[in-house]
């Protein structure tokens, strides 16, 4: 019988193991339909936009982007439809610096013109370009280029590589930080020093790679700016000089005081609140020096996201080292794994309510999460996540049996398979948030929702009913349609006339339809309709008697774009995830409080010897 049972337990093994191996290549292949990661920025809108048709000639151009970019890295240039160059007279960036203003060009004659842009971004130094096209009078028949990023595949793939490299030291900083805290208790574990410096040992070694990615990123990136015509004036206009310097003095204090501990220095509370407060400064720095900035709120966010991760992802790797290196003492690690479960629920309550509202501000629909490079990363993340947190539950179980509905059940040890499958797939979540930091947000003007035009609009005057078809509905030679009946038998008078105004066409006069019914009528004439989007509208239905009958509104001209076609679903997440977020956090909260009553209710066996510990965790693994 037991025999059958280790054959059943190998098999679901091995199927396990294939179901994950099949969901990394899934999740590979998806990933890499979505094109090659890029920059980060994004053209969210601009004014004219792309494909538009006005009416009067813009004084000024306005482009918004996702991201500040820098004064001395902007490069516009205008083109009207032959191909002539369009002085410029200058630029400025308003709008807590997403908004670069393009003005002081000479009045526009009736053309199409297509403007080229070039900016380099505030936060990574990459440089982003574009073009769009509009009309003034004239249709914008054609529509310029979205935003793409010039730097190519070979220095995106480094930005990954070295990205992941400077995280995963900072990770392994942080899982010190965590045990740093718990040894300078009063009731601290009895762990072995040679195990502790060993620990210590590599965890310098990991703060020593920090350091050195993160000035070859930066090093990187000077190159790059340095290669554009604005050169070092990019890097000293961005502020990323002094950020980069900021944050290699925070890393150095850390490793300073890291050698000193490794030296034999005993860490005291002054110290380890230095340590910890060095961290917190690295890691707001290195949120300023990334993407998706809003203000100190979104610093506030996006810092609490990358800590809360850090601190989890770092702990459990951190743990599973000092596991591994006692061996048979792997029970004096046993409280220090009990001391890593609050710490873990508080950073995921945090990842979770953070992680949405960071989504919702960087992907814009359902269809852009599906279909683009950093939608897919983004579900592929949350499913490691998932599993990640799902793991730690069962650890929590076994550590915490107050947790379950057998409060008297003795505490067991986390498996040795688990603690090394648990930092195994952080290793992977690391990789995936620096793909993230590497790749466009699915947002922009591309994902914008298609406005919607109507074709026909009735309106209600008197006993009239007035209905306006414009035939096509696009700028250009257009056919004006004005259908007028009358809902009162018999009519009062014939309508004997009908005049329209729409945009800057006024006094239109219409004329009847072949066929007309008594007291009714059709009536048409030929307009230019010289813009897109809302344009006034004015309709006089003359007659004797009551009188004209006025209608006044709007009327919608569609831009030159093709109309997005929608896969699931182009609804905004903004609003979805932000509500999300501030339920998560109510949820989160009144678990917290349910849990600690529990635990009052159920303080377990309390402080465990070493021996009985021991005991314990060799059932638990014999088990």
């Amino acid at each position: 019988m037991s025999t059958i049972v280790m054959g059943r337990r190998a098999d679901r093994r091995k199927w396990c193991v294939r179901a994950v191996l099949l969901s990394v290549v899934t999740a590979a292949v998806w990933l890499s339909a979505g094109g090659v990661a890029q920059a980060h920025p994004v053209l969210l809108r601009s004014t004219p936009s792309d494909g538009q048709t006005v009416q009067a000639a813009p004084t000024q151009i306005d482009l918004w982007f996702s991201e500040p970019p820098t004064a001395a890295g902007i490069e516009v240039a205008l083109f009207d439809r032959e191909g002539k160059a369009v002085p410029v007279g200058e630029t400025r960036i308003e709008d807590r610096g997403i908004h670069l203003v393009v003005s002081g060009f000479p009045a526009l004659p009736r053309s199409v013109y297509e403007l080229r842009w070039s900016v380099v971004s505030k936060y990574d130094l990459h440089r982003l370009q574009g073009t769009l096209v509009f009309g003034v009078g004239l249709a914008a028949t054609s529509t310029g280029e979205p935003a793409r990023s010039v730097t190519g595949p070979a220095a995106a793939a480094a930005d990954v590589v070295l990205g992941w490299m400077d995280i995963a030291g900072t990770a392994a900083l942080c899982g010190w930080a965590f045990l740093a805290i718990l040894l300078t208790r009063r009731s601290k574990p009895s762990l072995p020093e040679p195990v502790v410096a060993t620990v210590l040992g590599l965890v310098v070694a990991f703060g020593f790679l920090s350091a050195v990615t993160s000035v070859m990123r930066s090093a990187r990136q000077w190159s790059e700016a340095s290669n554009s015509e604005s050169g070092l004036a990019v890097l000293t206009g961005s502020g990323q000089l002094t950020r980069w310097t900021l944050r290699e003095l925070a890393l150095m204090g850390v490793l300073v005081l890291l050698v000193r501990r490794a030296r034999g220095s005993r860490p005291g509370p002054v110290g380890t609140t230095l340590l910890v407060v060095l961290l917190v400064c690295d890691i707001v720095l290195r949120s300023a020096s990334s993407h998706a900035q809003g203000g100190p709120v979104s610093l506030l966010v996006l810092s609490a996201h990358q800590a809360a991760a850090l601190t989890w992802i770092g702990g459990l790797g951190l743990l599973a080292l000092l596991t591994s290196q006692l061996r048979e003492q792997r029970a004096d690690a046993f409280r220090v794994w009990k001391a890593f479960g609050p710490l873990t629920a508080g950073c995921v309550a945090v990842l979770a309510v953070t992680g949405l509202l960071l989504a919702g501000r960087q992907v814009a629909t359902l269809d852009a999460a599906l279909g683009t490079t950093y939608g897919r990363a983004l579900l592929v993340k949350s499913v490691l996540v998932a599993v990640v947190l799902a793991l730690g539950l069962r650890h929590a179980r076994r550590l915490h049996p107050w947790l379950t509905r057998q409060p008297a059940r003795e505490p067991v040890a986390p498996t040795a398979r688990g603690q090394v499958i648990g930092p195994l797939l952080g290793v992977g979540v690391l990789l995936l948030a620096v793909v993230l930091t590497a790749t466009p947000p699915a947002r922009g003007p591309q994902f914008a929702r298609s406005a919607t035009a109507p074709t026909r609009t009735t309106y209600e005057v008197d006993d009239l009913l007035i209905t306006v078809a414009l035939r096509p509905n696009q700028p250009g030679r257009s056919l004006l349609v004005v259908e007028v009946v009358s809902s009162r038998r018999p009519v009062p008078a014939p309508v004997t006339a009908v005049s329209a105004d729409l945009g800057t066409s006024t006094g239109i006069t219409l004329r009847r339809a072949p066929v007309v019914a008594q007291g009714n009528g059709q009536w048409q004439a030929a307009v230019d309709v010289e813009a897109t989007g809302a344009l006034p509208l004015r309709i006089v239905a003359v007659r004797s008697h009551p009188g004209p009958a006025t209608v006044t509104g709007t009327w919608v001209v569609p831009s030159g774009l093709a109309a997005r076609p929608v896969v699931v679903s182009n609804t905004p997440l903004a609003p979805w995830t932000s509500a999300a977020a501030a339920l998560t956090a109510a949820l989160a909260l009144a678990i917290g409080v349910a849990l600690a009553n529990r635990r009052r209710r159920h303080p377990g066996i309390g402080p465990v010897m070493r021996a009985e510990v021991r005991e314990l965790e060799d059932a638990g693994t014999r088990s």
